[in-house]
């Protein structure tokens, strides 16, 4: 049989071997990214502790696994691991701070809340510094937290406070959605803490 005749019958075999091939990678796509958000609680407080008082947030140091925007989970031997399909939106640090800037904008009932660097255009009375040491979610069922975070007063004298919040939030299960619901409860509960103290020494001023 000459070269003639066998080329369209190599084709034509060619032809039924990479259609299911190529048909099956358009089918067999990768699952969808999705990106999640902190910041979302609605505040518990029905006052407004301190309306004219101007807060700084930021900046914030934080560990390796949380300076990307893939949701670290610590696993068994101190393995982290990164998830390519689930994300925080525009990175791990720029969603801590909108959370703890929002969240006391919220209990304070002030308009005056920026986050750092900021060019905001009234005096700043207070300037909240953070360490991340720890704020990773544990296969074992909980997030670690420890942070270290200091209240610098700015506007007037006064010593800076140094605080440290060091706990364990167990959850209900390993989903994405009991990931990033542990995160928000911890910084809420943070920024009561910081309300609390921006409020008392104010109160003693």
């Amino acid at each position: 049989m000459s070269d003639r005749l066998m080329r369209p019958t190599a084709l034509c075999a060619w032809l039924l071997i990479a259609v299911p091939i190529l048909a099956g990678g358009c089918l067999g796509r990768s699952p969808g990214v999705r990106h999640f958000m902190l910041g979302t609680s609605e505040s518990t407080s029905t006052l407004a502790r301190a309306p004219d008082m101007a807060v700084l947030v930021g900046p914030a140091r934080l560990p390796a696994y949380l300076d990307r925007s893939q949701i670290a989970t610590l696993e068994g031997g101190g393995e982290i691991s990164l998830d390519e399909f689930n994300r925080w939106l525009g990175g791990f640090e720029e969603n801590l701070l909108r959370a703890l800037s929002l969240g006391l904008a919220r209990e304070l009932g002030s308009a005056k809340i920026v986050v750092a660097p900021s060019k905001a255009p009234f005096e700043i009375d207070y300037q909240i510094r953070l360490h991340v040491d720890d704020l990773i979610f544990e296969d074992a069922g909980g997030l670690r937290i420890r942070i270290r975070w200091a209240l610098i007063p700015i506007a007037e004298e006064g010593s800076p406070g140094l605080f440290v919040t060091d706990e364990f939030i167990s959850t209900d299960g390993n989903s994405v959605e009991s990931v990033v619901g542990a995160h928000e409860n911890a910084l809420m509960d943070l920024v009561r803490r910081i309300a609390d103290e921006l409020v008392a020494r104010e109160s003693d001023g």
